[in-house]
């Protein structure tokens, strides 16, 4: 107070003639300055604005006549919000916006054109059509009451674009309000004897009651208010406000985001805003990581081990890898023994394992001379049709399957259809050597999809009769997978 004191002696000895009235007004204007009136309005605390996705919308045009039923885009990389695709990913959904057309993205090819899934309409593919892909938002707002506003309101503005901020596609200057409604804006909860509130109100920019420049979202409430209250709306749920495509000037190298303002308003009862914020949110290009996976698929066989259990049965001898040794077989009782068939593959179409001898056992010094391939119980089984093999009358060479875990085998020991029982159903292997339709393998286990080391056990069995020549007898039988990538 002391220079304020000088300078009023100052002012009085330089004008003398100074009213006693004037000198009042300047005593009073000094007092004025040093105790202020308290303000009307103070700052929200703790104030945030958290988008569920801050990735930019994208807004480009095609930069030249496209090929006709092309489903290669080739866009421009200037006169549009969006010059790059850097900020396209596959499986986004890019719209024509004169023809409303959406389109797939497949994947991009460099920084100018990329691939959609399906070929082009006519009226999508000429020089300068627009193209939009949306990304959109829920917008969570938080804060925390300064003063006890009694029967008012909290509004949040979001910014808008100037020229067309509800048109359904993204602007470059702010939201695009996308005809949400109230329902679609959940109020912050009541507040026992502080806040109740009702059903918001969504009003798109330039809407009654709300300026242009910004959309309006409001809560209004009946209660006495209350300081230091921590408060939450969420704004856009089916659908959601629409991020802005890039703003003029955005660089995309280095990747800039841009930033806009969110104002949060506790209004009073004469929609006066008593207390109100502004806080900052950035929107930018999504980060695109890509990597190469080769494709693969792995095959193996290993051997099962007499006493080991397959198809239901106790292994008579142990197989390995390269070898099923049947040994000395028996003209009363069968020979069971059994290998695992093992696959992964990354394919995304799947594998199929598929089987094929080149004949059926034949004596090695006279190739005429066979083991001939089962017939099954009631003389039906085949290279594709199974029949039930359990009477050690029926003599022969054949095959069945215990599936681990392969998703689809093609079919298994235990199976009660197709003339089996469920105790051993059997086929017979399709041999090169009879010609016709068993020149085609026949498919053992297979899955539509990926796969992880999914396996499956194929049991052979074999018993001669009395008259069965003596001798060494042999084939060579040849699995194959094959993926489908």
């Amino acid at each position: 107070m002391i220079c304020h004191k000088y300078a009023i002696v100052v002012i009085m000895k330089k004008a003398k003639f100074i009213n006693r009235n004037l000198f009042l007004f300047a005593l009073l204007a000094l007092a004025g300055f040093s105790f202020p009136r308290p303000l009307d309005s103070a700052n929200l605390t703790s104030a945030s604005n958290t988008l569920e996705t801050s990735r930019l919308s994208f807004h480009g045009k095609n930069f030249e006549q496209l090929t006709a039923g092309t489903s290669i885009i080739k866009m421009a990389t200037s006169g549009t919000p969006s010059v790059s695709t850097s900020n396209i990913f596959p499986g986004d959904t890019v719209v024509y916006t004169a023809t409303s057309n959406t389109y797939t993205v497949d994947y991009t090819i460099d920084a100018d054109e990329f691939a959609v899934t399906a070929a082009l309409d006519a009226a999508d593919d000429d020089a300068n059509d627009e193209f939009v892909i949306d990304r959109t938002a829920t917008h969570t707002v938080a804060f925390t009451t300064t003063s006890a506003i009694a029967d008012g309101a909290i509004k949040v503005r979001i910014k808008a674009d100037d020229t067309t901020p509800n048109d359904g596609h993204p602007d470059n200057d702010g939201w695009d309000f996308n005809s949400i409604a109230g329902s679609d804006v959940a109020c912050p909860g009541d507040v026992a004897t502080k806040y109740d509130f009702v059903t918001a109100t969504a009003t798109a920019s330039a809407g009654s009651g709300c300026a242009a420049g910004y959309h309006c979202f409001e809560c209004r409430y009946s209660g006495p208010g209350n300081p230091g209250e921590s408060l939450s709306m969420t704004i856009g749920a089916d659908p959601e406000i629409i991020n802005p495509a890039p703003a003029s000037g955005h660089t995309v190298s280095p990747a800039t985001a841009d930033t806009y303002s969110i104002i949060i308003d506790n209004l009073n009862a004469s929609n006066v805003a008593v207390d109100s914020t502004t806080v900052k949110v950035a929107v930018i290009e999504s980060v695109r990581v890509t990597a190469s996976v080769d494709p693969t698929i792995s095959f193996s066989i290993a051997a099962l081990n007499v006493g080991s259990t397959a198809c239901g049965n106790a292994l008579d001898i142990s197989s390995t890898a390269t070898t099923v040794p049947f040994g000395s077989l028996s003209l009363g009782a069968f020979v069971d023994l059994a290998q695992n068939l093992t696959v992964s593959t990354n394919a995304d179409g799947g594998y199929v394992v598929t089987t094929i001898e080149n004949n059926q056992l034949a004596r090695i010094d006279a190739a005429a001379t066979e083991i001939a391939d089962t017939p099954g119980d009631t003389a039906t089984a085949t290279h594709t049709v199974t029949d039930e093999w359990v009477n050690t009358a029926t003599k022969g060479f054949g095959y069945s399957i215990e599936n681990v875990d392969a998703t689809t085998p093609a079919f298994q020991y235990s199976d009660s259809t197709a003339g089996c029982d469920g105790v051993f159903c059997a086929k017979q292997f399709a041999a090169t050597a009879d010609g016709g339709a068993e020149l085609v393998p026949v498919t053992i286990f297979s899955s539509g999809t990926v796969a992880d080391g999914q396996n499956a056990y194929v049991c052979y069995r074999a018993i001669i009769g009395a008259t069965q020549e003596a001798g060494d007898y042999w084939n060579a039988i040849t699995y194959r997978a094959t993926a489908t990538f």
